[in-house]
């Protein structure tokens, strides 16, 4: 009888090729899921968030065992402010890894930003039940206790995240906190003071300091701490009050006013700040309200976030002319000048009548010594709005520099 001298081989042929094309669909998916991981990324630091999360999300279709990429997406969406996508996120990165407990107080501040506070207050304690030493879940649990007013709680979570990490700065200024509450301000001084040292360029750390002096009538210790903390963080509007108050007590009447005055406005922003936020909460697609904020943020000379802003206006309606301009001019203000006509050009091609946009544009091209194309410019822009008095002024100088120049 004749027997196959290869049948191994045979067999092995056979099962080789679809091992092959097996390996090929694996490593491919690990690759697309790695590039849109990797896409994610970068599209987060720029802050297009929308698109970080789109980038996640088709990561996490790739790869739904990932716990780390769900996370990820939800941070995205916290940022994006899509808040229930973040939660639902959440929720399916802690199914999938259930011990890690900073995404569980993640999801639990979250939840306080939803008004689910009792959810919030129940994810927590099951987690510091489980891992006690993890710090940052024992501090926003304190915050918890400490919004119902139970001060005692607060204080013994609070130092348990302080044993867990002891140069925990914002655990000891929430501290300081609680025990001002109880009026003992030697006990909050003492926290605050390891506040300042576990960060010496926190704000609010200086601010709580001093509102602890000023609470015991040390009024000049108070002033030294306030002072420090606007020099720090010159837009902190609680800073600036209690350094107006804290002035008036030991005399200083013209400055003291010229605090609060500051004061005023700053805390006038905040508030804008805070009621379009909110508005952000149940209106999360709204490009005018990211707008909004932006422009707030911009008059503050908060750039950074201003830019942020624009750009998740834009996300929303890739057409909203005046968010366009507003980014040329953040650019033009950097010295971006490519990026600053291409968003200018961008506002005109979604409103060819927008001056503001005309502006922009003509004055790039002064910079750039165009002339004649920074005149047709501010007199296209006047042509749509003939009472600006910025576009008639650099229509008449660049009318008399180009005929200078003509001679």
């Amino acid at each position: 009888m004749q027997t196959d001298p290869y049948p191994v081989y045979t067999f092995c042929m056979f099962w080789y090729k679809p091992f092959l094309l097996l390996l090929a669909i694996v490593g491919w998916a690990e690759a697309t899921e790695s590039a849109h991981k990797t896409q994610g990324d970068r599209s987060m630091r720029a802050g297009h968030y929308g698109e970080a999360a789109g980038h996640y999300q088709r990561a996490v279709d790739q790869n739904e065992k990932s716990a780390v990429l769900y996370r990820k997406l939800a941070e995205a969406h916290v940022k994006n402010e899509a808040l229930p996508a973040a939660v639902r996120a959440y929720e399916q990165a802690i199914a999938l890894a259930p011990s890690h407990a900073k995404t569980r107080t993640e999801l639990a501040i979250l939840l306080t930003r939803l008004d689910r506070y009792d959810d919030a207050l129940a994810l927590l304690e099951q987690t510091v039940r489980e891992q006690p030493d993890r710090a940052q879940a024992q501090m926003v649990l304190g915050l918890l206790h400490a919004r119902e007013g139970r001060y005692l709680d607060a204080i013994a979570a609070y130092q348990r995240a302080i044993a867990a990490v002891p140069s925990y700065g914002e655990a000891w200024f929430n501290l300081g906190e609680a025990h001002i509450k109880q009026n003992d301000y030697a006990a909050a001084e003492q926290a605050f003071g390891r506040a300042v040292a576990a960060d010496t360029t926190s704000a609010q750390f200086r601010n709580g300091l001093g509102r602890s002096y000023y609470l015991r009538r040390d009024y000049e210790a108070a002033v030294a701490e306030f002072s420090r903390a606007v020099r720090l963080d010159s837009l902190f509007a609680q800073a600036r009050f209690n350094l107006g108050n804290a002035l008036l007590r030991t005399g200083q009447k013209e400055e003291g006013r010229r605090q609060l005055a500051l004061y005023k406005r700053l805390d006038e922003e905040e508030e804008r700040i805070a009621i379009l936020k909110n508005t952000l909460a149940t209106h999360p697609d709204d490009a005018g309200t990211y707008h909004d904020l932006a422009v707030v943020y911009g008059q503050r000379g908060q750039y950074r976030e201003a830019r942020i802003r624009y750009l998740q206006a834009l996300d929303r309606d890739p057409a909203f002319a005046p968010a366009h301009h507003n980014l040329g001019n953040i650019h033009f203000r950097r010295g971006e000048m490519a990026a600053a006509e291409q968003r200018f050009r961008r506002a005109l091609q979604a409103d060819s009548t927008y001056a503001l946009a005309h502006l922009g544009l003509g004055n790039i091209q002064m910079l750039r010594k165009e002339y004649e194309r920074a005149i047709a410019s501010f007199r296209r822009g006047l042509r749509y709005q003939p009472d600006h008095p910025k576009l008639s002024r650099n229509l008449a100088a660049a009318e008399q520099i180009a005929a200078q120049v003509g001679r």
